[in-house]
């Protein structure tokens, strides 16, 4: 019997469909819906390991579709950080934009002292929310990339034959 197909290339797709949708702004809302992009990672990562699986592979199990929405949450992890940083460079979108905005509006006038708002804005300005950021994506990815394998695991399983009770003997 073969061995199964590598599942780092479907976790890469998964991944890479998990951090697209979380990273660019606008499209990222999707996750407000219960993180369904994140989910979506990860059930697409079971999706493309199920066409590789042959006959002659063993079938697929729980097991397989926990490691697939895992790894596919890791990778997404990396992917959105990554896009996250390159929309704030490129147009400014995150905490910096948000905080210049509230301050135009007269938000922090009287109700946050000046040395929190330092430390709020040392905070924005370097690489530190980018780090938070990624940690955050880090525990958060792969927990609802395991629930979207899960799920992908309960559409794709191998189906049971369906056996029928003999019929009753004849009087």
């Amino acid at each position: 019997m073969p061995e199964k197909p590598a599942k780092f290339l479907p976790a890469l797709y998964g991944g890479i469909i998990m951090g697209v949708i979380s990273g660019v702004p606008g499209l990222s809302i999707v996750n407000c819906l219960c993180c369904a992009g994140i989910m979506l990672g990860g059930f697409m990562a079971v999706f493309f390991y199920k066409k590789e699986l042959k006959e002659s592979h063993p079938p697929l199990t729980n097991g397989d579709a926990l490691a697939l929405g895992a790894l596919s949450g890791v990778i997404g992890a990396v992917v959105a950080t990554l896009l996250g940083a390159l929309f704030s460079a490129l147009f400014g979108f995150g905490m910096g934009m948000g905080m210049e905005r509230l301050r135009n509006m007269g938000a922090f006038s009287n109700q946050i002292p000046p040395e929190t708002l330092k430390l709020i804005q040392s905070f924005t300005t370097g690489g530190a929310l980018l780090g938070i950021g990624f940690v955050i994506h880090l525990v958060i990815m792969p927990l609802f990339g395991l629930i979207g394998g899960l799920i992908g695991y309960s559409v794709f399983k191998p189906k049971a034959p369906v056996v029928m009770p003999p019929a009753p003997p004849a009087r």
